[in-house]
């Protein structure tokens, strides 16, 4: 099979991390935690420190017995070996019931925090009028959860709020889980150290659609930044898999699909991302339109770090609501039937959207080099025609 990671044009350098070496070197559970210990193996370029890492959730006490499936299969297929830590955040205290269901699902350390009150308020720049107009019409529309006021907040809070939090200051790495998501498949390396080693920044597990009428602005402000602060572009950034050309190089609305993420916090709390998110902070998108934290994670990783330094987690199998991802060639390993890697492009994209798709699935677009090659005789027109969507003209599917 392909190796799926961003195509590169350039020859390695030597002393360029190599995170294929490192999965072979290092899948065989070999830094777990027995009794409590921690165990480092030695290889090149691979650190020997335990990484400062936590998992976190925000949830509400409601959605306990959906954090309790999501707990209970991560916990089960990796961190019961590794026992990092559990960050719970709600907007109000947690009870007692969600305390204990929770600790007892896990060996590791459990906290529970609350949002601070200024991270999950309405700012005093928004006008109020305005923000109301904005929750009718979206919700009139058809546009997910876009007249839910608490929706708002907790886009905002994961898109810019989160890493500031005091609780996460002494950690440098987290894995974001939410409620009633599903785990699949025994991970037997540890994720937080593949990220540390190999200087990652940032991984995902989906690459998608979703509906632009969530955030019509988003781009034509993300540009405005782009053009206001050239200096903050990291030089080796690659915009290109998230621009149109045929449609007057607009965002696609390709994004990370962020429910699953694994990231470097110090990147987060970085000056280039911290000023990109109060610049599209202040432009009030979070409540006049429905800003989400997906696609500005995706902008904000695309602009400041390099493709090299972005990881797709295509060996863990996941699934959140109607989006699944199972990886191939792994039974014995996962529960769960292999899917194709253009599972999800754009299941999120009601019919009633107008948006225009990419010419490639966003996974495809980002991976590049091989993943694009259609097959000999193939058209798009041809296969639209028969009643097709436009997009089983690859020559890989990702099943081979």
């Amino acid at each position: 099979m392909a190796a799926l990671r961003p195509y590169q044009s350039k020859v390695l350098r030597s002393n360029t991390p190599d995170p294929e070496l490192w999965l072979s070197m290092n899948s065989d559970d070999n830094s777990e935690m027995p009794n409590g210990g921690w165990v480092s193996t030695l290889m090149p370029r691979q650190s020997s420190s335990r990484p400062r890492a936590a998992l976190i959730s925000l949830v509400r006490n409601s959605e306990l017995p959906g954090l309790v499936q999501s707990m209970s299969q991560l916990e089960y297929h990796w961190n019961h070996k590794y026992q990092y830590p559990w960050i719970f955040f709600n907007e109000e205290p947690f009870t007692a019931e969600f305390k204990a269901a929770t600790q007892n699902l896990t060996s590791a350390k459990c906290y529970y925090e609350v949002v601070p009150e200024v991270h999950w308020s309405t700012p005093d720049f928004v006008d109020t009028g305005r923000f109301m107009n904005s929750l009718e019409y979206l919700g009139a529309i058809g546009v997910g959860k876009g007249w839910m006021v608490s929706y708002r907040h907790m886009c905002r809070w994961n898109s810019g709020f989160f890493y500031k939090h005091p609780r996460l200051a002494e950690f440098d790495w987290y894995w974001r889980v939410e409620p009633d998501v599903h785990f699949f498949c025994d991970i037997n390396y540890d994720v937080f150290r593949f990220m540390q080693d190999n200087n990652m920044k940032y991984g995902f597990n989906m690459n998608i659609l979703d509906d632009a009428r969530s955030f019509p602005s988003l781009w034509s402000r993300t540009r405005s930044f782009i053009n206001s602060h050239p200096d903050m572009i990291h030089p080796e950034a690659d915009l290109d898999w998230l621009l149109d050309a045929s449609n007057g190089g607009d965002y696609n609305n390709c994004q990370f699909f962020s429910n699953f993420e694994i990231g470097s916090l110090n990147f987060f709390r970085g000056e280039a991302n911290e000023r990109y998110f109060n610049w599209l902070d202040r432009g009030g998108g979070f409540f006049y339109e429905r800003y989400g934290d997906a696609p500005i994670h995706t902008l904000s990783v695309a602009l400041f770090v390099p493709k090299s330094e972005i990881w797709y987690f295509n060996d863990i199998g996941y699934q959140h609501d109607i989006n699944r991802h199972c990886p191939p060639h792994s039974a014995g390993r996962c529960a769960c039937e292999p899917t194709s890697i253009d599972e999800n492009f754009y299941k999120l994209v009601p019919l009633e959207s107008p948006q225009k798709k990419p010419d490639d699935t966003c996974i495809r677009q980002f991976l590049g080099g091989e993943w694009v090659k259609k097959r000999d005789g193939w058209t798009r027109s041809e296969e639209r025609g028969s009643g097709g969507d436009g997009y089983h003209g690859y020559e890989m599917t990702g099943l081979e």
